[in-house]
Formats: C-alpha cells, structure tokens, sequence
C-alpha cells in the first residue's frame, strides 16, 4: 500500500486518531508530495459517491446525489481538515483548505481541537504562527466552526493576535485555560471590539463575580477599565451589548474622586443611554453633588428629558432640592419643567405641575414659557396653572370621532364535502370522515373495487400500528381497517389472558397478591410451588426473623403489589364485559384519554369488529351534512330506511354520533318518518328527534392551585403567594339520554390533567357535538394552560365553536380570555365571528380574564393590546362589556397595591368608553373617583367616571 492510499483510506474510513498518528510521522518531503493531490481526494470522493447513488436510483440520482455527498463530506470534514493541517506546506493553502467550502462543513461534528493541535504541534514553529493568524483573521463570529480552534492555535503557537475585532468575541466564548497567553493581549480589547460585549452578556455579579468579570477587575488596572466602561458607554448600543461593562463599573465602585474626572461623560449619558447605562451615570452624578451650576441644569433638563417615569421624577427631586438651595437660580429650571408637563407618565406631569405652583412666585418673568407648556397638560391640571398664571383655563376637548368597521357578516353554512377514500389533508377531521363514510359505503358497494384501491396503501404501509397494544390515532384504525379488507383474518383480535405462570424459567420475579374470592391461589401454596421451605415461609408470614435459605432453594423476589379500585377492572381475570371489549378492541382504558377522544375511538372499534363479523352496515349514520358538524334529520331518516332495507342495525357509538349531530330543537317530520320504520335504531331516533335532544349538560370549571402536593381550591380570592395553577372541569349530566356511549363514554368528567395523545383530535370535537359546544369547551379545558397549545393551534381548533350550536359559558370564556390574552394570532376572527352571531360570551370572558390576569403568567398590557385590536376591527361594543365586568374583578381591593398597569387598563376603558358612548355608574370605578390621591390611577378613574355619570347627548 502506498502512503497516499494509506492517508486516503484512512480519510474515507474516517479513522481520525490513526490518521493523526500517521501524520505526525511524515517527513516533509512526503508531506509536500501528499499535500499536491489533497485537492483530487474530495473530487474522487465526489466522483464515487454519485456513481453509487446514480446506480441505485437512476430516475432521481441529481437531487439524492447532492443530499448524499453533503452528508458523506459532512462527516468527514474533521478528517479532512486533520490532513490539510499535516500536509500541505503553504500556511496561506493551508487556512485556505481548513476554511473551504468542503472542509468547513455548517453541518459537521464539532472539530476535535485537540487533536488537530496535536498534528499541528508537528509542523514548524513558524507554519504554526502564520496558520494561526490566517485562521483567526478569519473568524466571523464566535460560533464558527473553526473559531475554537483558531484561539487554540494562537495559545499553543505563542503568535501576536491579530486586531480582529471577531476573534475577541470567541476567545471570550472559548473553554479557559489556566495561565491563558491571550489573556494580556485580548482581555483589554473588549471595551473596544464589537461583539464582546454580547459574548459577554450573562456575567453575572451574584453570588459573587463570574470568570471575565472576575478576571477583568484582577488583570488590569482600575483607571482603564473605568475609562474603558465609560468610552464603552458613549459609543452607544444596545442593552445588553452593555450589560457586561455596567456590571463591571457596578464591581469596581469607584470612589467620588475616581468619578470627578469623568463626571462630563457621566452627564452626557443621561439623556439617551440605555436605562441601565443612565441608572448607572445618575448614581455618579449624584454622588458628586454638589455639582457646579451649570452641570445640575444640564442633568436636571436631560432627565426630565427621558420617557422613564423614574428618571423623571429623579430630575424633578434634583431640581426642587436645588431651587430650595439657591431661589435666585429657579429660572433656570423652567425648561426642564415645562418638558415634563408633555411626558407620558401622568405622576410625572402632575409632580412637575406641583413644583411649578410651589415656586409659582420665582417663576413670575417666565409666564409665558409656563402657559405655553399648559397645553401639553390634562386639562384638570393646565386649569391649576392658568388659574395661578392668568391664562385661559384650557377645555378638555371631545375625543375625534372614531370610525368602526361592521362586524364581518354571517359566513353562509358550508356543506359537508362527499365521502372520498382519498386522504384530506387541509382538515384532518373531515378527511377522517369523508374516509368513514367512503369505507363503508364502498365495502356495501362494491367490495372488490375498494379492496383494490387500498391494496397499495396496505403493501406500503410499515405497520408500526401492529405492535401497539391501544390504538389512539385515527391513522392507525384506518390502516388496520385497511389490512383487515385486503386481506381478511390480518388483524386478528388480541388472545384472551392466560393464566399467570411464575415458574417459567429459572430467573424471575414472583408477584404475590392478596387471595381474592375465585381469584389468585394462597400466596402460602405459590411459594410451596416454588419449592421455598416451608420453615421459612412460616417465618416470613409471621413477620419473625427467617432463617437463611438452603443451597438448593431458588433465589424469589416477592412484590406485595397494591392495586386501587380504579386499576382492579384492568387486572387479569378482574375484567367487566365492557373493559373486555375495550381490550380487545385495542381501546386505551378511560382514565388515559379524553372522553371525545374516546368516543370517537369506539366508533372506529365497533366498524372493525362489524368488519370481522361481516355485519357493517351499507351507510353510515353520522357523517356530517354541514361543515360545522351537523346533520340534516332528513338526511338521518333516509339512512334509516337504507339500514332497515338491508336488515343491518347501525352499531351504537354511529347511531349515538348521528343523534349528537342533530340540530337542536324538535324535529317532527324526521320524528314521524323514522316511527315508521321497523328497527331499534329507527325507533331510538324518533324518540330523539320527537324531543328536544339531550339536555345540556352543567359545564363549568373550578380554579385551583397547589398547596404542599395536592391541588385546592382557589375560592373567592387568592392568597398572597401561590405556584402551579390548573382548571378543574366540571361537567354533570342533568338528564341522561339513555345512550351508555353518550352518557358514561363521552359525557364523563374530564380528567384535569392533558393527554397528549388527544391532541391530533381536537380538531374534530365541535363537530361531534355541534350542538353543545360548552360541553368541548369543558374538554378543551385541561390542554389549556399548557402554553404550546394556545401558541400553536388554539384557534383552530377553536373555529369549529363559532358555527356549532349551544350556550357559551364560563369554560368557553376562560378559553377565550387565555388566548386573546396572550395575543395568539387567529384569536380576533374567531371572537369577531362569535360577536357578529350575538352569542359572544363578554360578560364571562370579563370574570375570566381578571382571574387569568391575576391567576396565571398572563399579563395586563398584552391583553389590552388584544382589546384594542378587537375594538378596533368592529366589537368594540362587545369590548366594552368585556371591560365593564373586567374592571369590577380587576381593579385592586382594600389595601392591594395599585399599580401602572392598573392605571392603563382604566385608560383605556375610558377610551372604550366614549367610544361606544357608554353610560352608567361603575361602583368600583366610583369609590376611587372620590379619592384625594393625585396619582394617575386616581385621575383615570376620574375621567372614566365623570364620562359614565355625564347625561346622555
């Protein structure tokens, strides 16, 4: 074997510990003569790699090509690389071949740096430097791939850095090493490169100072990292590209007479840094005060300045600290006042207001000035400045009259598509039912012409359904639906329990149970089977010391196992008739998944077993007429007669689905057609469609949160702290139907945990009850606060309420509050198309939404965004109702704190309000009306009242 064979077997072999011990062995004339056909080796592995895929798949070889010698170059791009570095002679070919597009892979293995150094480590001293400064010159940002190793390179070569602002950034973000030869070269650099203050921005100071905050106040000198943070300042930027040098200045906490020097780049700082930058410089300003004059101007009026309410009342405290100081100087602070009359914070404004009337006399020569800034004001607080300074006392204007577009119109009812064997991919659940009603139909049909239109789907399909004991996906049943009529007797049902045997084999655990009436044997007589001494199983029963086993006695592990009621039905030999059918059936026991889920899993149960049995029905019942789920009663009757005809009773879970499909109401004419036709299905609708339905059920839900390890209830309040919350469904049936699919399978109380398993069907649940859409909301309950559901695909699962039928209550309310609350995109059409239909439950999302806000991570501004983009789109109105319960539950009680967002929400209902010109007294509203308090809150609450109480136009 030659030595180029040798490297390139070791390359496509990718053997990178040996390639390396080959490497470190070359002279340099075997280097030179392998580095000139290093280039050839990527072509030929090119070459051969599409040959291979060209023979295997001819038809679409180009595009399966590029995949497969992407993924062969990615995997050997560190053996690659390895070579290049022992091999090629040029430094500059050298970095050239590391840096290419076939050696520096986006998606290779991370390099192993060590080992590339260690091949380096090989090459002379000089190669290694001039590599290394190539390298790092070409570094873009420390998560290149060949960063680590460029900083490697510099470490183990002793070559100078070059000024490359980006190799900062990734010596910062590479593993340490003690005794870093960098670190007198780079660490001084990072008040200057772009990119390391990010690389740096999770520093942190507590509990105490991490590595380069540590490492930046131990290495170098107080005055340049001072000067250093500060220049880092003045240059601007963002945060948390800053986060690092506040922290930094925050650790050396320099002395007043460290900071004297640099008081004018502290000053200049405060108008327009980022605010923990201007936080920072207004520490310092403060700590040097007495400040010279005119300094104490300029940082009073860039204060004020700043929208940050703190900032601004910071400047205002300065200012009346200073006026009381020197009076004769008060002229020079009316800039910094009348600037604060326009800031956004109302506290600020009325704080500024205050300090102008307190020292209304040494403002006397700037009248003017004052009353052109009252402008700015709310009119109850310009009036307090013209009364004082003789202007005219200003009118709060009326709001400009605000156009609403209509509420969207009514969507026109969408007929059901026609059954099709063809999958639907647009809206899974109708695709799964238009497959129902083909399958059945078809087999009725035309037996042999369906066969072989699965036939493919069956020879393809990898079966993985097979070996699942329960079948939760409705994609698994039709395959297995699929299976059983190509090829009959292919999906057999599972055997019955065999009795439990305990000595099959010499290594085994023995699980002994209490003796149940006509259940497990003496659990005495089992270990006398396993041949223990009777001795000693006399010792153990009597809970005495046992003596030591025999040399010929079997080693037993015994389990005592408990088992609770509601795991007993699931037991061998314990089964009831319907969990027996459920396990045969491949049904998941109740307590495992949601109850319409489970429902709609019994239909697709009964159609196989009736397909084993050869007693389908020639149609289904229950496929829908109507996109939102319903059927015509006619439609009903006429599958009746089609079922009657062929003397076929439709199964349960098709007949009860039918029924729950209904339009609610009475429905004679389809009542008296199906009296007259001879089956116990037929006659079962009759009643139905003779009577009102089924009665809706009580839906509701109970908040809760944890307590030690167990789930309370909330009550009335909410205590000072609490962790984890849930939803509690509640859901009684009033009236049973009389149906046991309808009133124990699919009118169960949910569980109050999710089931992930469920979450592929949640699309489908309003179209199987179309008529009580309360009721799937009590279901969708438990996903609810799992954030990803409402995140990803809520709404859309949501859409099918908006045309079904029903009350909307308390549980749809709290659906609704959580996602507008959190701005889920698709939220606003849905709540538009319930408010155009009259049936939007405001009232209750408005309960709902306090306790959402107050209960969970949800939060006050993000909710009346949502608001504001509803109102704006056309329910305003139906907004205002929202808001009207919202603040009686919101607003803060007796001794709770009042807060801005507080402040914002009455804003903003004030808004709502004269939008809609809304009217009558709000009693909550009203009490903090008579307050005395002049902080915003107080002054919202003010204008929302004297809008409600004012007489109707």
């Amino acid at each position: 074997m030659t030595l180029w064979t040798e490297i390139c077997d070791l390359v496509t072999r990718n053997q990178v510990t040996r390639l390396a011990e080959r490497l470190v062995t070359l002279s340099e004339e075997e280097r030179a003569e392998l580095g000139g056909r290093l280039p050839g080796l990527v072509k030929e592995l090119r070459r051969v790699r599409t040959e291979q895929v060209r023979a295997e798949h001819p038809d679409d070889f180009e595009e399966m090509a590029s995949w497969e010698v992407g993924d062969l170059l990615d995997e050997l791009a560190g053996a690659l690389l390895l070579t290049g570095v022992g091999v090629i002679t040029g430094p500059a070919a050298a970095v050239t071949w590391m840096t290419g597009r076939d050696v520096n892979r986006r998606w290779a293995e991370d390099l192993d740096v060590g080992q590339v150094c260690r091949v380096a480590a090989a090459r002379p001293l000089e190669w290694r430097r001039d590599v290394a400064v190539r390298l790092a010159q070409r570094v873009r940002r420390p998560a290149d791939r060949i960063a680590p190793l460029a900083v490697a390179l510099l470490r183990e070569s002793g070559a100078v850095p070059p000024d490359h602002d980006p190799l900062v950034a990734a010596w910062l973000s590479a593993p340490s090493v003690a005794g870093d030869p960098l670190t007198p070269v780079l660490l001084p650099r990072v008040f200057t490169a772009d990119g390391a203050g990010r690389a740096l921005r999770d520093e942190r100071l507590e509990p105490r100072p991490t590595r380069w905050l540590a490492a930046a106040a131990r290495e170098l000198p107080r005055d340049q990292v001072l000067d250093g943070c500060v220049s880092r300042f003045l240059r601007g930027g963002e945060a948390q590209d800053l986060r690092f040098f506040v922290r930094l200045h925050t650790l050396l906490d320099p002395t007043p007479a460290e900071s004297a020097p640099r008081l004018r780049d502290y000053l200049r700082l405060l108008p327009s840094a980022p605010g923990t930058v201007a936080e920072l410089a207004a520490g310092q300003v403060r700590g040097a005060m007495p400040l010279d004059h005119a300094d104490l101007v300029e940082a009073v009026d860039a204060l004020t300045f700043r929208d940050e309410a703190k900032f601004a009342a910071t400047g205002l405290r300065w200012l009346d600290q200073a006026i009381r100081a020197t009076p004769e100087a008060a002229a020079d602070f009316v800039t910094a006042l009348t600037t604060a009359y326009a800031h956004k914070s109302f506290d600020v404004r009325n704080r500024a207001v205050e300090l102008t009337l307190k020292y209304a006399d040494l403002f006397a020569g700037h009248t003017e000035e004052i009353l052109e800034g009252v402008r700015h004001l709310p009119a109850d607080l310009g009036a307090k400045l013209a009364e004082r300074f003789g202007g005219e006392s200003p009118v709060e204007e009326p709001p400009a009259r605000k156009e609403f577009p209509p509420l969207p119109g009514l969507q026109e009812a969408r007929r059901f598509p026609e059954p099709s064997i063809t999958p639907d991919y647009h809206e899974r659940w109708v695709g799964q039912e238009r497959w129902l009603a083909a399958f059945v139909a078809g087999i009725a049909e035309d037996r042999a012409k369906l066969r072989r239109k699965l036939r493919f789907h069956v020879e393809y399909d990898q079966g993985h359904w097979r070996s699942r004991d329960v079948r939760l996906d409705p994609g698994d049943w039709q395959a297995a639906l699929s299976a059983e009529l190509v090829t009959p007797g292919s999906v057999p049902e599972p055997p019955p329990i065999e009795p439990e045997k305990f000595w099959d084999g010499p290594d085994h655990s023995v699980i002994v149970r209490a003796p149940t009436p006509g259940g497990d044997p003496d659990p005495d007589e089992r270990m006398a089977e396993l041949d223990v001494d009777p001795a000693r199983n006399a010792a153990m029963g009597a809970g005495e010391q046992v003596p030591p086993p025999n040399s010929d006695e079997p080693l037993v592990q015994v389990t005592v196992v408990f088992a609770p009621p509601w795991l007993r039905s699931s037991m061998p030999g314990e089964l009831s008739e319907h969990d027996e059918w459920r396990r045969r059936n491949h049904l998941p026991h109740p307590d495992h998944v949601s109850p319409p889920h489970d429902f709609l899993l019994h239909r697709y149960a009964e159609l196989a077993e009736a397909l084993r049995d050869g007693t389908l029905p020639p149609v289904l019942l229950a496929t829908p007429t109507w996109m939102s789920g319903h059927l015509d009663p006619d439609v009903l009757a006429d599958r009746l007669e089609t079922c009657a005809a062929a003397g076929v009773e439709p199964p349960p879970a098709d007949l009860a689905q039918a029924l729950l499909r209904l339009p609610r109401g009475r429905h004679p004419a389809a009542a008296d057609r199906a009296a007259k036709i001879d089956s116990d299905a037929a006659r079962s609708a009759a009643r139905w469609l003779a009577g009102d339905g089924m009665a809706d059920p009580e839906c509701g839900h109970v908040w809760r949160h944890m307590v030690g390890a167990s789930m309370v209830d909330f009550g009335d309040g909410e205590p000072e702290h609490f962790t984890e919350v849930g939803l509690q469904p509640v859901l009684r049936v009033t009236a049973p139907t009389g149906h046991r699919l309808i009133d124990e399978v699919l009118l169960r109380r949910p569980s109050d945990w999710a089931v992930d398993e469920s979450i592929g069907t949640l699309r489908a649940w309003p179209a199987m009850l179309p008529s009580h859409r309360e009721v799937v909301a009590v279901n969708f309950l438990p996903f609810l606060l799992r954030d990803h559901w409402g995140t990803w695909t809520a709404p859309a699962e949501l859409s099918g309420l908006e045309i079904a039928q029903g009350p909307l209550g308390e549980s749809t309310a709290v659906i609704l509050a959580f996602l507008l609350s959190g701005g889920v995109p698709g939220i606003i059409p849905l709540i538009l198309g319930m408010a155009t239909r009259g049936d939007l439950p405001a009232e209750a999302i408005g309960r709902q939404l306090a306790l959402v806000l107050r209960r969970t991570w949800r939060e006050t501004r993000p909710a009346i965004a949502a608001l504001t983009e509803l109102a704006e789109a056309g329910a305003h109105h139906e907004v205002w109702r929202i808001l009207r319960t919202l603040l009686a539950e919101m607003l803060p009680r007796e001794g709770r704190r009042i807060t801005v967002t507080h402040a914002d929400l009455v804003a903003f209902a004030t808004d709502v309000a004269r939008w809609t010109g809304a009217r009558g007294e709000i009693p909550v509203i009203a009490r903090f009306a008579q307050s005395r308090r002049t902080i915003r809150f107080i002054h919202e609450c003010k204008r929302l009242h004297t809008h409600l109480t004012r007489p109707t136009p």
